[in-house]
């Protein structure tokens, strides 16, 4: 049987357009796709210019934000400055390559590099677009982000086409941002369609649904990113219909009703008003304000040394760190999708996000050429499927999983949240462990029950650290050579388990602080990781190793690490 061919009509960001292409290569079997229309926008005429400020002028909110704006322009330089210093501070690391780099050359080697074509034009409806569409012979096209389709180019492949429909609520068809920030006050969730496209704007038949909640912390853009993540999935859902015939059409029912895009102006009104009905997530600080400054005026001259000594001699330490949730809701151990975006934005600017396999190879070399952060997030949360894979995907940052597995089976609640009377954050199930696996997402083992494992009790010991190594390979049919400690400090490891886990896994990890430095790595196999503080401030000083002090990779390491915590 041939390959079903797609093709792409699309305006969206060219990275939007290759992790979705990519996405349906690897993880939809039988999908191809052929070839990539990409429309570009035109620029605008001085006489439209001029109708669009003669009707802002009229708006009382333009102001603000042209105001707003003026402080940012002028700010710009100061910004600048403090990038280029914070760089300097860093041994002025080599910038990574991020999502907002990726522009239309690289799509077109990403499409060549995987034997498909494109095309870019301004007019998607030309005669050369509709006969390069007309040569792939596609079986089915996908449209985002495109303004309205006319019939002689979305019906040229032969099961037509189809769009993912972002914000769709309860009883709207075309709902944009405007339809989504008026969600955010009387709606619970929004809803989230693939539909065939039509040529009524909006009424195809769907062929898939999906919702996704609207909680406490969620503001515009984190509802955007879980939104084009739940479509995106949706989408592949429904390739994989049509590739196995297993299509079904619902009929929309209501009134269409259509929402102009809002200008800047009055989007950044919408988010002034949605800041105003619902209170922001305040990150909670390990030590105060006035702590913080004491580790920062004195010490950071010290850390910008050790670093530019770590780069002649190309020894950066590597930070490995962990997190549990990302969530929306309030929970103890959580963060916001929106403020774990911004870290992760950070991250990727100054330092190397790398993968645990980059990193421990970087060690084993012993050379690691920039300041090096790896992320991890412990236990498993089914929250994490949708709002850690959104902000993973959007910015491009390697993450690894370690999971407890009799938990994903018996979807028993963790034991920390039960004490704490936090319900409802139940763990992943293992089509999610599956999709996040195929998907590129890493996972180490984390006992099957969260087990203490300061047990010296051999037959406990080996069904927990053996037999959740045993769960994972099963299930995700490769092997797994990663094993992190619940709990990770000192006193949660004994003996028998640390021999135990060394003799099955190939590395282990623990959660007692510190970083890995590439000269004193005596056990190559044993690495360290530190907690993931929720504040940005606090975040910087730990991945310089200046809020532990006594802990192993800091600027102090010759002294002994603090007494262990059970």
């Amino acid at each position: 049987m041939r390959d079903f061919g797609v093709v792409f009509f699309s305006n969206q960001s060219p990275w939007e357009i290759a992790r979705l292409a990519d996405r349906i290569v690897r993880e939809v079997a039988g999908a191809r796709v052929l070839g990539i229309l990409y429309e570009q926008c035109p620029p605008r005429s001085l006489a439209e210019n001029l109708r669009n400020l003669r009707r802002n002028l009229l708006d009382p909110a333009y102001y603000p934000y042209v105001a707003a704006r003026t402080l940012r322009l002028l700010r710009r330089p100061l910004d600048k400055l403090g990038e280029a210093l914070l760089r300097f501070a860093h041994a002025f690391p080599p910038r990574q390559s991020r999502p907002t780099d990726f522009g239309l050359e690289d799509l077109a080697q990403f499409s060549q590099a995987r034997g498909c074509s494109l095309l870019a034009t301004t007019d998607i409806h030309s005669p050369e677009a509709l006969e390069y569409v007309r040569q792939l012979r596609a079986d089915l096209g996908i449209v985002t982000g495109t303004p309205h389709l006319r019939p002689e180019l979305f019906e040229l492949p032969r099961l037509g086409s189809i769009k993912v429909h972002l914000h769709k609520l309860p009883d709207y068809r075309g709902a944009g941002p405007v339809g989504l920030w008026e969600s955010l006050d009387d709606q619970e969730e929004i809803s989230v369609t693939v539909h065939r496209v039509v040529a009524e704007l909006d009424a195809g038949p769907i062929l898939r649904a999906a919702s996704a909640p609207i909680d406490a912390y969620d503001n515009l853009f984190s509802l955007a990113l879980k939104a084009t993540t739940v479509g995106n999935d949706l989408l592949l859902c429904t390739l994989a219909d049509f590739i196995f015939g297993t299509v079904q059409e619902t009929p929309q029912s209501g009134t269409a009703r259509t929402f102009r895009a809002p200008a800047p102006h009055e989007l950044a009104r919408y988010e002034r008003q949605i800041a105003k009905r619902r209170p922001p997530y305040r990150p909670p600080r390990t030590r105060p304000n006035w702590k913080l400054l004491l580790r920062t005026v004195p010490l950071v001259p010290l850390a910008m040394v050790r670093n530019w000594v770590c780069r002649f001699r190309k020894s950066f330490p590597v930070v490995i760190m962990y997190h549990h949730l990302i969530t929306d809701r309030p929970h103890h151990l959580g963060l916001p999708t929106l403020l774990f975006h911004q870290q992760a934005e950070f991250l990727t600017k100054y330092y190397r996000v790398a993968s645990l396999q980059e990193a421990m190879k970087m060690l084993e070399a012993n050379r690691v050429e920039a300041p090096t952060v790896v992320l991890t997030f412990d236990d498993g949360y089914a929250e994490n499927f949708v709002n850690l894979r959104a902000v993973a995907k959007a910015t491009g940052i390697p993450v690894t999983l370690f999971v407890s597995t009799e938990h994903i089976s018996t979807q028993r609640p963790f034991a920390h949240d039960v004490r704490k009377n936090q319900e409802g954050f139940p763990p992943f199930t293992w089509e999610q462990v599956c999709w996040l696996s195929r998907s590129g997402f890493e996972f180490g083992g984390h006992t099957r029950s969260h087990f203490d494992c300061a047990s010296t009790d051999p037959i406990a010991l080996e069904y927990e650290i053996v037999g959740c190594k045993t769960d994972l390979e099963e299930r995700l049919g490769k092997p797994i050579r990663l094993f992190s400690f619940p709990w990770g400090m000192p006193g949660n490891m004994s003996r028998p388990a640390v021999e135990l886990a060394r003799a099955t896994f190939a590395y282990i990890f623990d959660a007692a602080g510190g970083a890995n430095l590439p000269s004193a790595q005596d056990k190559p196999w044993f690495l360290r990781r530190c907690p993931h503080p929720s504040s940005m401030w606090e975040l910087e000083l730990r991945l310089q190793g200046l809020l532990d002090l006594r802990r192993p990779g800091s600027l102090l390491p010759g002294m002994a690490p603090q007494p262990a915590r059970s």
